[in-house]
């Protein structure tokens, strides 16, 4: 009985031994791949065309150039010629309007402190006599003159006829002597600074235009 039982064993393990399995390795693969759980991974669509942009670089803030401000300087207002002294005397420039009053005109005159009087240029001089009075006519500026001698100046045979004028420069308002000489030239001489004006001989038409 113990014989037979251990021929029984026996033949069983050797039936396990010798009994191979008879599939493939194709069929063992797809045996282990069917015992495999399968994990399902969702399908996830990639970006539509319209969706792929491509990354943009940083926008880098340009820095904005800022000017310093410039301070506002105030405006120099010219200042004022100076057209009198401070004790009130005339500061005159070498050449001057004056306005005379028998041309009713401006005139351009010379100012010349070095001649002791004022001369007047003019053409055709003709003394003669009116009630009993010496009188002279002359041109000058292109205009015709009757005035009366005041006196005669110089010597005989070169003596001039002096006349008054009024003579208007600035804020001298005077009748001035002036002695009649050939020319067109006008000059105001010392007679008619002395004491009242000075001159600046780097200037010129200093004081305004007055009547």
């Amino acid at each position: 009985m113990k014989k037979a039982l251990f021929l029984f064993v026996i033949t069983l393990l050797s039936g396990c031994v010798s009994s191979p399995s008879t599939q493939s390795p194709a069929q063992n693969a797809d045996r282990v791949q069917a015992e495999t759980p399968q994990v399902s991974v969702p399908e996830t669509e990639g970006p539509s065309e319209s969706a792929r942009v491509a990354p943009s670089s940083p926008t880098v803030a340009t820095p904005t150039e800022t000017k310093p401000k410039l301070a506002k300087v105030p405006a120099v207002k010219p200042q004022p010629k100076k057209v009198k002294t401070r004790d009130g005397k005339l500061i005159l420039g070498q050449h001057e309007w004056v306005w005379f009053s028998p041309a009713k005109q401006y005139v351009k005159v010379q100012i010349n402190q070095a001649q002791k009087s004022s001369t007047l240029g003019v053409t055709a001089l003709v003394p003669f006599e009116r009630d009993g009075n010496e009188w002279v006519k002359f041109k000058a500026r292109g205009m015709d003159f009757e005035l009366p001698v005041t006196r005669w100046a110089g010597k005989e045979d070169t003596k001039s006829a002096v006349v008054q004028v009024r003579t208007v420069l600035g804020d001298l308002n005077a009748l001035t002597d002036f002695a009649l000489v050939k020319g067109d030239a006008v000059v105001l001489g010392e007679n008619f600074t002395k004491d009242v004006a000075i001159v600046d001989s780097t200037r010129e038409f200093v004081q305004p235009k007055k009547k």
